[in-house]
């Protein structure tokens, strides 16, 4: 190999090392703690966490009305049973155990 070749082989290697640290630092200043990535899965953090938290509220405001629905069944429930016992006559029935 002649001294012009390994001059240009030697230059090639150089250009692809210096290639090869810039990337190196680009990926290291993407992935720092500051970087863009980092950036990045914060931004979509805080997105899903809203996301959750819209989520919760409806939840809740769907269990609130759950609750006042199973009361209000509650109250329907015993009314019949009053209505029931007035017209049957059922709440008047001796209770004697001896049966």
């Amino acid at each position: 190999m002649s001294e012009a070749e390994q001059n240009k082989y030697i230059n090639q290697l150089r250009r692809q090392l210096v290639n090869a640290v810039e990337r190196i630092k680009t990926l290291e200043l993407d992935l720092e703690p500051e970087g863009r990535i980092t950036e990045a899965f914060d931004a979509m953090e805080r997105h899903i966490d809203e996301k959750f938290a819209a989520v919760d509220e409806k939840f809740a405001a769907i269990d609130k009305r759950f609750d006042r629905l199973k009361h209000q069944f509650n109250r329907l429930q015993a009314k019949i049973e009053v209505v029931l016992e007035a017209i049957t006559g059922l709440g008047d029935l001796p209770e004697d155990e001896s049966l």
